[in-house]
């Protein structure tokens, strides 16, 4: 029997905490960096919800980046943002 692919409600949470764990004042990247890696492999075993974004991966695969550099930070969770906004309508 094949694995359900993950929901985009489970799939928005696990957004939604990276972007707060992200946007705190004291910011725990070896934590975000697993939350990130974690819900990478889901996505790849159980595979995506229908309306997830190839920004999803990218957004995923970019902490280092977002660490290092804070514009790009900025820029990227705020196409996170509207990208759960945008999803938030679907997961209803």
């Amino acid at each position: 029997m094949q694995p359900t692919p993950m929901t985009l409600n489970v799939l928005r949470a696990g957004l939604q905490s990276i972007l707060k764990a992200e946007e705190s004042a004291d910011v725990d990247w070896k934590k975000v960096e697993a939350q990130c890696r974690q819900i990478r492999s889901r996505l790849q075993q159980l595979g995506a919800p229908d309306y997830t974004d190839d920004f999803v991966t990218v957004f995923l695969e970019d902490a280092e980046l977002r660490r290092a550099d804070p514009e790009y930070a900025e820029v990227q969770h705020q196409r996170l943002r509207n990208w759960l906004d945008g999803s938030e309508i679907l997961a209803r």
